[in-house]
């Protein structure tokens, strides 16, 4: 496998032909060409902020926490960059380069075990490139809030990507049921089982994880479409969730019951915790946002809630009743492909409610109060993925990985896709989901 050659960011040598190295923002000195300890610093500021962003997320970084994690002041930072801004863009633009590097490697595929091999090769290559750059595409779908030219940036990168993958898929001859989704569902599926596995205790072997994707998805894409048209998004889907449900009474994280006359505010304070999660991430939303944002007062919230711990545990429980209540939806018997698609609805309804939450729980929250709620969300969770393999027509030899793709399809990735981003309607991408889930049960279409 070729060595990935991630992009000088930190003021090294140029190539033949190239603009001189890296300057200082104006005003500056006679020679604005930085001297070596100018390149050193510089390189400094990059790490740490690469380091911070990966930690903290985008919004809660500030240009004086990367000055300090370098030891020196937000003053300095400015010396060679405009803000936080510029240097998430260069981490955005570095991305978008090993993106179409990617793309324009996408291997030959085939139906067999040969294929396989190259895609799973291909698909190594691109773990490597994501773990490199976690902290950036854990941003990238955060900074299109607060920073429409970083998200005009990353749609750039998408569409340069994707082009390449189009021409490969077209070599080869491959005809997935969802064709239109495939690129970007390929990259949403790599990068979302890569994070998620970081995250793990024990993170199973790159290697390995990148053979169980290769087989799913090169069953995906040598899957014969399905004659039967699928579902156009407009009929009512399987056990639809509404956020938020509030029972009355004691509920996790509240200091007081709620009455029947304090549940209307208690839902609008609920929403907007969503919706402030959502956009600004755990660590960049503070309650008195939530309370701007719900149109109530901060001691309306704090009547409720003591911090911005409790009120996502409130939160996070409401998000487990519902995948608990998705849990008991699944088949008990080798399922068709009719009915893995009508379990997949209600589950993508579950995921555009409640999708946000299990998000950033998933990915930033690490609050040791929340720990026992969360091993129950991983027990129920694992759950669901042990149910699908043990339905599996052909289980996988190593169950581990594929456990760790299935559970980023179902969750991840398709909130991300249509929800976060916005990339795909929910229809389109509950249908890419589900043929993913076939192709890697090794369970048919669904009959015509």
């Amino acid at each position: 496998m070729d060595e990935v050659a991630h992009p000088r960011s930190d003021g090294g040598p140029a190539g033949p032909g190239a603009v001189p190295g890296p300057q200082r923002r104006p005003p500056y000195g006679r020679n604005p060409l930085l001297a070596a300890h100018g390149v050193r610093a510089r390189a400094e500021i990059v790490e740490a902020a690469r380091d911070l962003f990966t930690r903290n997320g985008y919004q809660a970084t500030t240009v004086e926490a990367i000055g300090e994690a370098t030891g020196r002041s937000g003053a300095a930072v400015y010396q060679y960059f405009s803000g936080k801004f510029e240097i998430f863009a260069m981490f955005l633009q570095e991305i978008g380069d090993e993106l179409l590097r990617l793309a324009l490697q996408f291997p030959q595929l085939s139906d067999d075990a040969a294929g396989r091999a190259r895609l799973r090769d291909w698909i190594a290559q691109l773990i490597e490139v994501v773990e490199y750059h976690s902290g950036t595409f854990l941003g990238w779908s955060q900074v299109q809030y607060g920073e429409p030219e970083l998200g005009i940036l990353g749609q750039a990168n998408f569409q340069k990507y994707q082009a390449g993958v189009v021409d490969g898929l077209a070599r080869s001859g491959v005809h997935p049921p969802t064709p239109e989704v495939v690129p970007v569902g390929l990259l949403s599926v790599v990068q979302w089982s890569t994070l998620l596995n970081a995250r793990r205790p024990d993170p199973v072997d790159r290697t390995a994880l990148a053979a169980a994707l290769a087989r799913m998805l090169n069953a995906f894409l040598f899957s014969p479409s399905p004659s039967a048209a699928s579902s156009d998004g407009e009929d009512d889907p399987v056990a639809v969730d509404r956020l938020p449900v509030i029972p009355l009474g004691d509920v996790l994280g509240l200091r007081r019951p709620v009455t029947s006359r304090g549940v209307g505010t208690v839902q609008r304070i609920m929403l907007a915790a969503a919706d402030r999660f959502r956009v600004n991430g755990y660590r960049g939303t503070s309650l008195n946002d939530v309370a701007a944002r719900a149109g109530v007062s901060h001691g309306s919230v704090y009547t409720y809630w003591a911090d911005r711990e409790a009120l996502f545990a409130t939160l996070a429980q409401d998000v487990l009743v519902a995948i608990e209540r998705q849990q008991r939806l699944l088949p008990s018997r080798p399922p068709s492909g009719e009915s893995i698609d009508a379990w997949v609805e209600g589950w993508a309804s579950m995921i555009e409610t409640h999708g946000s939450v299990l998000y950033v729980w998933q990915h930033e929250v690490d609050a040791p109060a929340l720990g026992p709620l969360a091993d129950r969300r991983d027990q129920v969770l694992d759950g669901i993925v042990d149910r699908l393999l043990a339905l599996a027509a052909d289980p996988p030899d190593g169950r581990e990985p594929m456990s760790v793709a299935l559970r980023a399809v179902l969750t991840d990735v398709p909130y991300v896709l249509s929800t976060q981003l916005a990339i795909l309607p929910r229809a389109a991408a509950s249908g890419f989901v589900a043929a993913l889930l076939r192709a890697g049960l090794g369970v048919g279409p669904p009959p015509s």
